[in-house]
């Protein structure tokens, strides 16, 4: 751990321990399970038109003859041939009926297919956040949770951090950076934040402080390595702090450093002795390195990182888990594009099916209790453009998936009057239904009210006739 994380660190776990929050004993099993809430951001805005589309139709009028016309370009045909479309759509999708409704998902997405038959898969069509196509901007207005936040609101909180703060538990950062919407809100500033309950994962396996012990152990039990410059060094520190801990008085100001030692060293080894009780699973580290290793092994290593927080749910009294893939700004080549990066989510045997298999072996309530939220800061316009790709757009869909979410679409996903709107150019795909409005029902499920504690929803539209009240089972 550098100096910087620890300073960044110690200060966190040190609040936490100081309250209680963190367990003085982990369990290998637990006797309740919390809900969990997984946000997955995918910066650029996804074209999740893409990824379940309507049939192809010989009916030129129908909103499924002129959905890929307006669209033949991604996949280099022109909205003339027919024929070609419609092997398109037989080439590229699996056709199912989710409520009556047939559709195509793309065939690299197999696993997400198997559970939108499940009923696991809640599908939310014409949602949106911001109402700009800026990215920057719009990701501060989607991970704070607020259309009143400015472009240059950077230091502001986020949904997650508040709802976290709300419910006395932990966020647990398992990005390269902290993203906004960790962000606790300050108690003074409503453009400022508070990250007292951001736990950084990046490393699961390497949290805390260096232990020289430990790698002997790793070391195949070859203990030359406790005289490395490395080892001598941990096992000095260590004295000198124990030592300093007992010299400097309560009142002094110093005290805190001890105090942050102590406490990272002893969080450090609750969650070494959580983890050495949990192998890595083969086909888990086989998506950052291995045979399944996935196009975005980053995205692979999160998911690693993400199972080994599930594992220690308990220790660092997590509820709030935010990851990310980018690269979704699809203004070219978008068929090969997306075909890659949704199969690394989505795909059968690959992120978050691996994932979801290996935390049943744990414990099947794990999946009961974890709902996996999954969108882009906007979507896409209607119709591709010239260079077999999609410019930036306002309305999109969501996802939410997890067990006991109630599957199915929420909103119509389409709808007739986008018919007119598909030829025209620079159209947006309609937003009926804020996001916020989503993200606040996912909060209520995990805990009653909280959504409402979290989120100022008095003018955030919903599309008429629609409701989340019933988008989980339990």
């Amino acid at each position: 751990m550098t100096r910087r994380n620890f300073i960044k660190i110690s200060s966190v776990t040190a609040m936490l321990l100081s309250v209680g929050v963190f367990p003085t004993n982990a369990y290998a099993v637990w006797p309740t399970i919390p809900k969990i809430v997984v946000n997955i951001t995918l910066d650029g805005g996804p074209d999740f038109k893409h990824l379940i589309v309507p049939p192809f139709s010989e009916d030129a009028s129908s909103y499924g003859a002129t959905f890929w016309r307006a669209r033949a370009s991604i996949f280099n045909l022109t909205s003339s041939d027919s024929a070609g479309l419609k092997n398109a759509y037989i080439e590229n999708y699996d056709e199912i009926t989710v409520d009556g409704i047939v559709c195509g998902v793309l065939k690299e997405c197999g696993w997400l297919k198997s559970e939108i038959l499940a009923k696991n898969v809640a599908i939310v069509s014409g949602v949106v956040a911001s109402q700009n196509r800026d990215h920057h901007h719009s990701k501060l207005i989607l991970e704070s949770g607020s259309l009143l936040t400015g472009a240059h609101d950077v230091g502001v909180s986020g949904w997650g951090g508040r709802a976290v703060q709300a419910l006395g538990a932990n966020a647990i950062s398992i990005t390269q950076g902290v993203r906004l919407i960790c962000n606790g809100a300050h108690a003074l500033d409503d453009k400022n934040h508070d990250n007292s309950s951001v736990v950084t994962n990046t490393d699961s396996r390497n949290m805390g402080l260096y232990n020289y012990d430990t790698q002997a152990d790793l070391d195949n039990e070859i203990n030359s390595y406790k005289w490395s410059s490395r080892a001598i060094l941990s096992r000095s520190l260590k004295s000198y702090y124990a030592a300093k801990d007992e010299q400097i008085p309560e009142s002094s100001p110093y005290k805190k450093f001890t105090k942050h030692e102590q406490t990272l060293r002893n969080f450090g080894d609750q969650i070494k002795k959580r983890l050495d009780t949990v192998t890595i699973p083969t086909s888990i580290e086989a998506l950052h390195s291995g045979d399944n290793k996935l196009n975005a092994t980053y995205f692979g290593r999160q998911i690693a990182s993400l199972y080994d927080s599930i594992a220690a749910q308990d220790i660092l009294n997590m509820r709030f888990a935010s990851l990310e893939y980018s690269g979704w700004d699809t203004h070219k080549f978008q068929k090969d594009i997306l075909k890659e990066k949704l199969g690394d989510i989505f795909g059968s045997s690959k992120g978050l099916n691996t994932l979801v298999d290996e935390l049943d072996k744990i414990d099947t309530r794990l999946y009961e209790n974890i709902a996996i939220v999954i969108s882009g800061e906007f979507g896409r316009q209607l119709k591709s453009n010239g260079d077999n790709g999609t410019d930036h757009g306002r309305g999109n869909s969501a996802f939410i998936i997890g067990r006991s979410v109630q599957g199915g679409f929420y909103g119509n996903p389409f709808p007739t009057d986008e018919i007119a709107r598909l030829e025209v150019k620079n159209e947006d795909i309609e937003g009926k239904t804020s996001m916020f409005q989503l993200y606040a029902a996912v909060l209520e499920w995990q805990s009653q009210d909280l959504g409402s504690q979290v989120f100022d929803l008095t003018n955030e539209p919903i599309e008429d006739g629609l409701s989340f009240s019933d988008l989980f089972s339990v």
